[in-house]
């Protein structure tokens, strides 16, 4: 009988997407903190905006993007997380609506690409359906 070891060494998966867990948090991956340049062992703040016509998340970083009104960034640990409850209630998402992933779109900032009509300084992030 031939066996085959197997290693313990992790292959990283640096994919940039954003979930909405079950637990109702959203959570960064570490492909999407690099491709935003955010840091990767401090916690950073967030603006986000959702686009229910296209199902896609919109995140810009405080003093990179223009914000109308009285809109806080959302605060997120040095794991990546931050409560989701505001998107949550205003989307009328239930627990069987949950987990949510959504993937960057294209490599960089959604106003460089010519297909995305958002304003500068921010990134799309659709949803994984």
């Amino acid at each position: 009988m031939a066996i085959e070891w197997i290693s313990s060494e992790t292959i990283r998966d640096l994919k940039a997407f954003i979930t909405v867990d079950n637990y109702g948090r959203f959570c960064v991956s570490m492909g999407a903190r690099r491709a935003l340049k955010l840091p990767e062992k401090t916690g950073f703040r967030l603006f986000l905006a959702y686009d229910k016509d296209e199902r896609r998340i919109i995140v810009g970083k405080p003093g990179y993007v223009s914000i109308e009104g009285d809109v806080r960034p959302f605060k997120f640990d040095p794991r990546g997380y931050s409560s989701a409850r505001p998107y949550i209630r205003k989307q009328n998402l239930y627990g069987q609506d949950l987990p949510q992933r959504f993937y960057l779109i294209g490599d960089g900032e959604a106003s460089k690409q010519p297909y995305l009509a958002y304003p500068k300084g921010t990134y799309a992030f659709q949803l994984d359906e």
